[in-house]
């Protein structure tokens, strides 16, 4: 069977997970395509290659571009058959009788997408296969999670790096894990553990250090990479064996800078001196708000302002980066709340900053809270595909709105600049959204990350072609406007 996979590129990482299922129908003898939104015409793709699925991948901004594009699609080819996977669908399934996508999958979709393609090569019926929700056929349940994970085949990231510019660009993104054990309000996970409550088996899963690094190697020998970006929740919760035997054979066999993503309250001293010996060059660890009663209540992120300050200063002591993320605009939080959450960044001396806006996605805890509050009444087809852009909450007016947009476009300027903060503070979140705001967030990121965050080797033509890119990227992020969505 031919598979097609559509793709609508808004950064410079490839989605593992897509990459994952196109591994999985390779394995199982069946031509796999690529088509990127915005390089061609998906439709003008269809016509030539005449496939028999088209497959998408979506967190819930972005399901309205495929949920338009499908459409389409259904109008013009109605015996393809169509199927969505990814955050979006997981968590808001509905989807499925709300448009013209044929079958939704529910949370990780490996084994789930080869009874599909099995089911649909002899023709029988979808309906009851596990993990997959049809319009005949909307009660789904969910199979065991893989447990190990190192069955899996590698994922195909020729897919992308084959068939994009991706494949050009010197940071590449892998998996060391799958699974989280948090509760943080904001995020997914806890949504995803009560889908596989009853089933068998751990949530938190590791890769042996044998595949992660053979994933790597693989990758290397064929295209570009100078710098790996572990995207895990959590790269690693203690000093363990599979740790020491990461950092010995990664420093060994890759010998790359690494970032990786990880948590406060889980760093130590013995853990930054394993992985600064590996080759980490950043870590991520998100303070998402400066007011602890606001983190321990409304986030459920139970750790301390101390705790922050002495991760991100250890890893200053060892010339690590970092890179927190911080949420502004918090549903019963107050301006001040999130000025607190910039001046903690420039305590812990943060190397780089991200703020974004909350925004209530689908199944979340605290989605559910606003939804429940009268604050937010979903409507995921006008939701922007970044969470970088203008709050969707009542609870705010229109002009504590823009001074939040503003705000976390400008506080990550001030995390690079911290001179600036009073001027910032006192007159330049006031001022009407504009371009130069864009454009100042533009160049504070730009000279972070090539000076601190990544180490990407590229020639002078290829810098000015990504510098080129990442400036459309952040004028669409901070883009209000409804035909600048449209067209992007």
């Amino acid at each position: 069977m031919r598979v097609l996979f559509i793709f609508k590129s808004e950064n410079f990482l490839v989605p593992i997970g897509m990459c994952a299922i196109s591994a999985i129908a390779r394995r199982e003898g069946h031509d796999v395509y690529l088509s990127e939104m915005h390089n061609e015409d998906p439709l003008e793709r269809i016509h030539k290659l005449n496939p028999d699925i088209v497959a998408y991948s979506s967190s819930s901004g972005e399901a309205k571009h495929y949920v338009r594009l499908n459409k389409r699609v259904k109008e013009s080819y109605p015996n393809i058959f169509t199927v969505m996977g990814g955050p979006h669908p997981t968590f808001y399934p509905e989807i499925v009788n709300e448009s013209t996508i044929d079958a939704a999958c529910i949370g990780e979709g490996e084994e789930a997408f080869s009874d599909v393609l099995k089911a649909l090569s002899t023709g029988d019926s979808l309906d009851g296969i596990k993990n997959i929700a049809t319009k005949n056929h909307t009660g789904y349940t969910v199979r065991e999670l893989v447990q190990d994970l190192d069955l899996l085949p590698f994922p195909d990231y020729s897919l992308y790096y084959n068939n994009t510019e991706m494949g050009n660009y010197p940071l590449k993104s892998f998996m060391a894990s799958r699974g989280c054990p948090y509760n943080c309000t904001y995020c997914f996970n806890t949504a995803l553990r009560q889908i596989y409550h009853g089933c068998p088996g751990k949530m938190v899963r590791r890769y042996s250090v044998d595949y992660i690094i053979e994933d790597i190697k693989r990758v290397k020998s064929r295209w570009p990479l100078s710098c790996a970006k572990f995207q895990d929740d959590i790269f690693s919760f203690k000093v363990d064996t599979w740790l020491e035997e990461f950092a010995k054979k990664y420093k060994k066999e890759v010998d790359l800078p690494f970032f990786i993503l990880n948590r406060c309250d889980l760093l130590t001293e013995d853990m930054v001196k394993l992985l600064k010996y590996a080759g980490c060059r950043t870590i991520s660890m998100s303070i998402e708000a400066g007011n602890p009663e606001v983190r321990r209540q409304i986030l459920k992120r139970k750790m301390t302002d101390d705790q922050i300050i002495d991760a991100h200063l250890l890893c200053e002591k060892y010339g690590i980066a970092t890179f927190p993320n911080g949420i502004f605009g918090l549903p019963d939080t107050t301006h001040e709340d999130d000025v607190t959450t910039l001046d903690l960044s420039l305590k812990s001396k943060v190397t780089w900053g991200e703020y974004s806006i909350f925004y209530p996605y689908p199944k979340t805890e605290l989605g559910d809270y606003v939804i429940g509050k009268g604050y937010y009444t979903p409507d995921y087809d006008h939701m922007h595909t970044s969470y970088q852009n203008r709050s969707m909450l009542s609870c705010f007016t229109e002009r504590q709105k823009d001074i939040q947009m503003n705000f976390a476009m400008l506080a990550s300027v001030v995390v690079v600049f911290p001179w600036l903060r009073n001027f910032v503070l006192n007159h330049a979140i006031y001022w009407p959204s504009n371009r130069l705001f864009v454009t100042a967030f533009w160049i504070a990121k730009n000279l972070a990350f090539r000076k601190y965050i990544y180490s990407t080797k590229t020639s002078f033509w290829r810098s000015i072609r990504i510098l080129q890119k990442s400036l459309r990227q952040e004028i669409f992020r901070h883009s209000t406007s409804e035909k600048e969505m449209e067209r992007r």
